[in-house]
């Protein structure tokens, strides 16, 4: 059977899923295509997940400029200083006065001819709509800095899924990452990407849809990006193997 038969007919993509083929295409082919449990701890952490809850909650019922507010609501999600700094970091960041948001919202655009066909979609933290700016917000709680964020695959499709809706409300599209983690000093300059670099993301994405058609799917076999991967103790080619972590199986005979 060929590789890309395990492939659909409509590729899907989201920011991290080409991230992950970016990191190797085996771990993109495991959690993104087959669906396989991951055998070793992840990445996004128990802490990372309560940040965007917590934020969530903060935004859908008051402000994160409500200092009173939003400690009784780290207290009541159990968080820790760790969470409360990082809080108090995104507060900072975050529009006093907007017209319009959006937390924890999904959004999808079809890409049809000229092939490869592709669903790009992208889950987005934050939208806040003001000074006639779709300013669209990504917390990160963790992870690496980067640099210009229109060379990073995952603000690009965020930026191409949403050109749409920005367009239709004469709006400027703003892409900002927010990082969080007091380990990371400074986040990347905010991009309002123009029509010339939308057009360049299109083909980017239609160019790594159809790379990813022709992949054999093979692991890096390098231990930096082995070592991180939550697939390295099932992956014939890790470079950092181990034991998985899967939990026992136990079969009851009755």
């Amino acid at each position: 059977m060929k590789q890309e038969r395990r492939l659909p007919g409509v590729l899907r993509i989201t920011p991290t899923a080409l991230d992950a083929y970016g990191w190797c295409p085996r771990r993109y082919l495991l959690a993104h295509v087959l669906g396989v449990p991951e055998s070793d701890a992840g990445a996004w952490s128990d802490q990372g997940r309560m940040v965007h809850d917590l934020l969530r909650y903060v935004h859908d019922n008051g402000t994160c400029h409500d200092d009173a507010f939003v400690d009784d609501a780290i207290v009541a999600h159990g968080g820790d200083e760790a969470v409360r700094t990082m809080v108090a970091r995104h507060s900072q960041r975050c529009p006093r006065v907007h017209d319009e948001a959006h937390h924890e919202t999904s959004r999808a655009r079809y890409h049809h001819q000229p092939a490869p066909m592709f669903l790009a979609s992208a889950r987005i933290d934050a939208i806040w709509i003001h000074d006639g700016l779709l300013d669209v917000r990504d917390y990160k709680t963790g992870g690496r800095s980067i640099g210009d964020l229109r060379d990073d695959v995952r603000a690009q499709v965020q930026a191409w899924v949403l050109a749409p809706a920005a367009l239709a409300r004469g709006l400027r599209l703003r892409l900002r990452y927010e990082f969080l983690s007091p380990e990371i000093d400074d986040d990347p300059d905010p991009w309002e990407p123009d029509a010339d670099d939308l057009a360049g993301v299109t083909e980017r994405l239609r160019s790594i849809a159809e790379t990813i058609r022709r992949s054999e799917f093979t692991g890096v076999g390098e231990i930096e990006a082995c070592r991180p991967c939550p697939f390295r103790s099932i992956c014939p080619d890790s470079a950092a193997p181990g034991e998985p972590s899967w939990p026992a199986l136990t079969i009851n005979p009755t």
